[in-house]
């Protein structure tokens, strides 16, 4: 897609992004529960509103960012960015650019490294199956390296079946009108679209890099919306169409998202810089790790003056009274608030417990049932062991690239640890800077090799504490891995291992009909005035996250309509958007993939 659109868009002077909705302009106060990215996203976007009168953000750690950690490591030639959750932020129109346009706006676009579309790291993913390195192809367009491609694919075990069945795609019978509404299973549709060795081999891996999921587990409508929705004419005769008609599949509620950054924001002279280079750039970091973003934010709420931030503070009951639309907070350390609108950022299980709880207040409300009972049905998360391992030698790796991906056919002997994947980290930390595109950048002054390997995911469903590695096993864990993976025998310098229990939400077969569900019931308990917002219903990635934590604070605390000024980049225009719900529940748009 052409992005001049965009800066179009941005242009200082332009009409607003948004609208403020006329019926909603009274004073208010906010409520953001949970200080991750998402929460602290809500807690920024709504502290530039003229209309809150004021922000509270409970977070029951120590410390803000969720799973956004960095840390920053000495070693003898200097030191090493090591990270224990997200690390490389994708970088497209229009899904990154709530996130970018925020950047902008904290001051961190000379701290943003991007990696160009032609370098090893966005060219070069591997992977390991079933007892060596296989790079996933690239396209090319000379004869040459298409006979090349078609070779490759005829003999490496890992694209086994893959080939014929693209061939015999078109001869599949499409699902039956009766079953169009059910969901399936990544495993089952792959399968049964492909052969169940594309789905085994090559889509598993795929998961485990996202989700460290189970593809008979997770939801192919919500995670493969774009290609199951042609499964009625065929997945080959439904691409071929889209791209005679010069069309794509993109998802609504990333133009929502774009949308709905605060009027107030205008693209600097120096974002031009970063217009640019998004064309020639997969993804992007920050020099300072994810950390940075969070203390970029962390900062800018502080000086708004709008908002009192607690940390540490556990939340005893979150309950609605009689005669009133507010939501009352009981918290351990600041007594019971009552607020105009609440924002929820936390894991639904921790959420459905804090509804539960009573205050024993005489005009408190009965618990809303309906809703606790709703989120604890989306309780599944993975946990990943992440262990972080510093070299000296520059040139340990046999290849250069990203990294690799381990799936669930390799044989069982080849990958004892439950591996899921290695990202050669010094690659994804080494890139261009964003405002000067002729200059290198990297988060380490060391010159060694940096690893991440990640281990468990789904393999370790249903453990108990005691059955995790401790960090000596994980270490040791690794190291047996790359061992047999890439050969190497180097003992690591610096060691750090972080468990991170529950960390990935699962989007299992029914997620979209089930957050449907919750968010009716949601907006009719609390009249509204209650949204749901982060990884575990909208998606998992930064963007998605951000995205999430913008809308949430604007169209769905009832602060912005969605605007229709006639310009190409409002998609909703085409559908009764007019009539789509965003205030209350979950931040989203009733239609999920639409033709632009």
């Amino acid at each position: 897609m052409r992005l001049p659109g965009v800066s179009r868009g941005l242009r200082p002077g332009h009409k607003p992004l948004i609208s403020i909705s006329r019926s909603h302009r009274r004073a208010y106060n906010l409520a953001v529960v949970g200080g991750g990215i998402t929460g602290l996203t809500s807690a920024w976007q709504a502290s530039h509103d003229a209309a809150c009168s004021g922000i509270t953000l409970y977070e029951k750690e120590p410390r803000l960012g969720g799973w956004l950690q960095s840390e920053k490591v000495p070693v003898d030639d200097g030191h090493v960015l090591f990270e224990y959750g997200p690390r490389t932020l994708r970088n497209s129109f229009p899904s990154s650019w709530p996130l970018l346009i925020m950047i902008q706006e904290l001051g961190l676009l000379d701290q943003v490294i991007t990696t160009p579309k032609n370098s090893p790291a966005a060219r070069n993913r591997f992977v390991y199956y079933p007892d060596h390195l296989v790079k996933i192809p690239t396209p090319k367009k000379s004869i040459e390296s298409i006979w090349n491609l078609f070779q490759e694919l005829r003999s490496e075990p890992l694209f086994d079946k893959l080939l014929s069945s693209m061939l015999l795609e078109p001869t599949k019978p499409p699902r039956p009108h009766s079953e169009w509404q059910r969901d399936e299973s990544i495993a089952s549709f792959i399968s049964r679209r492909f052969h169940p060795k594309v789905a085994d081999n090559l889509v598993s891996a795929l998961a485990h890099g996202v989700y460290a999921g189970d593809i008979d587990q997770l939801s192919a409508q919500t995670i493969l919306g774009p290609l199951r929705n042609m499964d009625d004419v065929g997945l080959f005769r439904g691409t071929i169409d889209k791209l005679v008609q010069k069309k794509m599949p993109l998802l609504m509620d990333d133009f929502i998202g774009w949308a709905a950054v605060h009027k107030s924001y205008q693209w600097k002279a120096q974002g031009q810089g970063i217009l640019s280079l998004t064309r020639e750039s997969s993804t992007f970091t920050l020099k300072g790790g994810t950390k940075q973003l969070v203390e970029g934010l962390q900062n800018a709420l502080n000086k708004s003056g709008k908002v009192k931030i607690m940390t540490g503070t556990d939340i005893k009951a979150m309950t609605r009274w009689q005669g009133s639309d507010s939501i009352s907070i009981q918290a351990a350390k600041s007594g019971t608030q009552r607020f105009d609108r609440v924002i929820a950022a936390i894991p639904p299980r921790a959420l459905s417990s804090i509804l539960e709880s009573r205050t024993n207040h005489p005009n408190e409300k009965a618990p809303p049932h309906d809703t606790i009972n709703k989120l604890r049905l989306h309780d599944y998360a993975t946990t990943i062991m992440v262990v972080n391992l510093y070299y000296p030698n520059p040139k340990l790796l046999p290849v250069n690239g990203f990294g690799y991906l381990i799936p669930r056919s390799v044989p069982a002997d080849q990958n004892p640890e439950c591996g899921l994947g290695v990202i050669f980290a010094s690659a994804t930390s080494t890139g261009k800077s964003a405002l000067y595109p002729d200059r290198e950048e990297s988060q380490d002054t060391a010159h060694g090799t940096k690893l991440t390997i990640m281990m468990g995911g789904h393999y370790w469903d249903g453990w108990k504490d005691s059955d995790y590695p401790d960090h000596e096993s994980a270490v040791k864990m690794a190291r047996t891995m790359l061992q047999r993976h890439l050969g190497i025998t180097d003992a690591p310098t610096v060691a750090r291992s972080r468990l991170q229990k529950n960390a990935v939400p699962q989007y299992t077969v029914g997620h979209l009909d089930r957050m449907y569900s919750l968010s009716n019931t949601v907006r009719n308990d609390f009249n509204r005035r209650l949204v749901l917002a982060g990884n575990w219903y909208n998606g998992t990635s930064v963007g998605n996250c951000v995205r999430a934590g913008v809308v949430a604070s604007t169209l769905s605390i009832g602060r912005a309509t969605l605007p229709d000024t006639g310009q190409k980049f409002q998609p909703w225009r085409d559908y009764n958007y007019r009539d789509w719900d965003f205030e209350g529940g979950i931040p989203t748009a009733p239609i999920q993939y639409f033709d632009f």
